[in-house]
């Protein structure tokens, strides 16, 4: 009895043994060659690595021996830190070099993965060979400029030029290493993912078949038949995910999910034609493309899972999204499908459809946060670059602002009625146009972009005309946002610096030096992103004498009056050229101690001067004045208005640096804050000058020197505000 059970117990489940044997055998087939193969990928992703540590080092111990001689030429003694570079960096090229021909790893290096020799290839043996060769004459010269306390200058002349001469070879062969490294990992992957994909279907065929085995049982007899259909109705009607079957010529079978006209957002019904659903939701060329991916599925020749890449309607956008409020957004559908067969022939194909929009938003966003995480760090590197006192007073004042703007925000809701929007759009617009402009001249481009987001959206507040108290909600995102990144930023000083304040450095710069920090760098940069040339002429010594609330006037003024200078008025070199001009435009700063307690600002450029007609283009465009308001004004008027909110003569592309409409208005208003006058001449194809005077509570007394008048020709206008 007990063999009789025995006998019926391997007869019921001997498929069951054989596969798990299967699947137990190729597991542990798949689990040797992964540990075999990840481990050749590790050594050659460390003689990779190791390879171009040395070729960098290569490079430093030239560096170290000529910094070494400039500093004999000089006169001053070689630091010990020099020597010990050179030291460190010949010792960790040749043990690399000896490492490539013995295996191993580098001396004191125990935690590496140790290389096996057998893994190189004929190739990267001979480079070495050839590295050891090129090397051992070096190694030899710079061990005789290290043997003395100090180096001998005819030793290390002699390594030197030996390093000069050799030094491209070396860097070219330590290339050709790096690259017989790479191919080790390469070809130590692409076996590891054969011998994945391998394993993978002969573990999926085990397994499909022993389910197809288990299924059919399962399947037997009329009632288990009934009752599969049963649970098929019932997982239609509760499935979340649109579910339907299409025949080869497109048409909807009858059974579907509940669920499958809400997530298309449109009726869908038995007998209708897939290819005409979709017409309306998706783009011509996406219809097309699904028509020719359906006839792929439903032929012979092509094997589903090598096609499933070329699916167009794999998280395809589709029209007609709405967030719930009327407002249009972005959708986007997962539809896949898959062969329903009887023998070799594909009768239907079942199609699942999803809503998508969450992942792809997700997905943007974990992408977006990536750049935004990348730009952070290279920005704090940037803020190392610059004069800390310098940058913690920039924060202190963008702090100040920001605080003010937020307080201006939280009144205007306070109030709800009786709120000048418009006028507060524009003033928070030239507090974040000014703040940009300083972060811009600082090279802090964290603040400089999100100062450029926030005026996206001012401005569409301010072109649109009627705002209202809710449209200033999304403002404090923005103001958010920015308080973070001073804050990110202060704080990364805080530990560089051990946390001191702005007051604790101190800079040997003068008021006049630190008042157009990175002025030149800006220019440079516009003038490069709009195709042209600039030079900056400052003579700017007067500001030494200013007091701290005058000065930062100035400084704000000065900058936004450069950047109109090099986008609007210095020509590209093309047209400096045709108009007999240096391919350079020049933009001038001076400052005058007029005595009586004032100080005078110039900015002159040699540019194309501002055309009146230009002026009342830009004004036609705004929408504000008809054209008989326009006709009735003088064109010293017209040119008045570059100084109101909104008017720019800059192209409909917009950038960052240009096209607000907003610096000249905050030009003004900073003057007329300041008690101040601003007066304006210009002549079209040959400069524009500012003369901005500020009264000055404390200064001291100037040089016997007043600004000459200048008489103006017919062509000129003279304007005083």
């Amino acid at each position: 009895m007990q063999q009789a059970k025995s006998s019926s117990f391997w007869k019921r489940y001997y498929i069951l043994i054989v596969a798990v044997s299967l699947f137990l055998l190729i597991s542990g087939a798949l689990i040797a060659a992964s540990l075999l193969l990840s481990g050749q990928i590790a050594q050659g992703t460390q003689a990779r690595d190791l390879s171009g540590a040395a070729r960098s080092a290569s490079q430093i111990v030239l560096r170290s021996m000529l910094e070494m001689d400039q500093d004999i030429k000089n006169g001053k003694p070689v630091s010990a830190d020099l020597r010990e570079t050179l030291r460190k960096r010949s010792e960790q090229v040749s043990n690399t070099i000896k490492l490539f021909r013995t295996g191993g790893r580098l001396p004191g290096d125990s935690s590496a993965v140790a290389f096996d020799i057998a893994l190189a290839s004929p190739e990267m043996i001979q480079t070495d060979a050839q590295l050891a060769k090129l090397w051992g004459p070096y190694e030899t010269r710079i061990t005789a400029v290290l043997a003395g306390p100090s180096p001998d200058p005819a030793e290390l002349a002699s390594a030197i030029q030996y390093g000069r001469a050799s030094n491209s070879e070396l860097f070219e062969l330590f290339n050709k290493l790096v690259a017989g490294s790479q191919a080790i990992t390469e070809q130590a992957n692409s076996r590891l993912t054969q011998a994945q994909t391998i394993g993978a279907a002969l573990i999926m065929l085990n397994f499909l078949f022993t389910a197809l085995v288990a299924f059919r049982r399962l399947l037997a007899g009329d009632r288990a038949v009934t009752q599969s259909r049963k649970q098929t109705d019932d997982i239609l009607a509760t499935v979340k995910e649109g579910l339907f079957l299409v025949t080869g010529d497109f048409t909807v079978g009858q059974q579907m999910s509940h669920s499958l006209p809400q997530i298309m957002q449109r009726k869908v019904e038995p007998g209708m034609n897939l290819i005409e659903v979709l017409r309306p939701m998706v783009a011509a060329q996406t219809l097309e493309a699904t028509r020719d991916y359906l006839g792929l599925l439903f032929g012979k020749r092509v094997k589903e899972n090598l096609v499933a890449s070329l699916n167009p309607l794999s998280e395809v956008p589709v029209a007609g999204g709405s967030d719930g409020r009327g407002q249009p957004q972005s959708r986007y559908l997962n539809f896949q499908f898959n062969r329903v067969q009887e023998s070799e022939d594909t009768v239907y194909l079942l199609v699942t459809v999803s809503d998508a929009t969450e992942r792809v938003r997700l997905t943007q966003e974990i992408a977006a946060a990536k750049t935004r995480t990348r730009e952070e760090m290279e920005g704090l590197l940037r803020v190392l670059s610059r004069e800390s006192s310098e940058v913690r007073l920039f924060l202190h004042r963008i702090g100040v602002v920001l605080e003010r703007v937020n307080d201006d925000l939280r009144q205007a809701a306070a109030r709800r009625t009786g709120t000048d929007y418009g006028e507060l759009v524009n003033a928070i617009f030239r507090d974040v146009h000014s703040l940009k402009s300083e972060a811009a001249a600082l090279g802090l481009e964290m603040i400089e972009a999100l100062a450029h987001t926030f005026e996206a959206d001012l401005i569409g507040l301010r072109d649109r005309g009627s705002i209202e108290g809710a449209d200033m909600v999304k403002m404090t995102v923005h103001l958010d946002d920015m308080f973070e990144c001073v804050a990110t930023i202060r704080d990364f000083l805080d530990r560089i610096g051990g946390g001191r304040d702005a007051g604790a450095a101190k800079s040997a710069a003068s008021p006049s030096q630190r008042a157009v920090e990175g002025w030149n760098t800006l220019a440079e940069r516009i003038a490069r992103e709009q195709g042209k040339q600039v030079q900056l002429d400052m003579q700017l010594q007067a500001f030494d004498r200013v007091p701290g609330e005058a000065l930062n006037a100035l400084r704000t003024i000065g900058l936004q009056l450069l950047r109109n200078a090099v986008v609007h008025g210095i020509e590209t070199m093309d047209e400096r050229r045709a108009a007999s001009k240096p391919p350079a435009g020049t933009v001038s700063f001076r400052s005058e101690d007029l005595g009586t307690r004032q100080i005078e600002l110039v900015v002159r450029d040699d540019g194309r001067g501002i055309d009146a007609r230009r002026v009342r283009e830009a004004l036609a465009a705004t929408g504000l004045y008809s054209a008989e308001r326009l006709s009735a004004l003088s064109d010293r008027d017209v040119i008045m208005k570059i100084f109101e909110p909104g008017v720019s003569t800059a192209s409909q592309n917009s950038d960052r640096d240009a096209g607000h409409g907003v610096g000249m208005d905050l030009v003004m208003k900073q003057v007329r804050a300041m008690s101040g006058t601003i007066s304006m001449a210009t002549k079209v194809g040959a400069y524009t000058e500012f003369r901005i005077r500020l009264p000055v509570a404390e200064i001291k007394p100037a040089a016997d020197a007043a600004p000459a008048g200048a008489q103006a020709d017919p062509g000129e206008f003279q304007l005083t505000f």
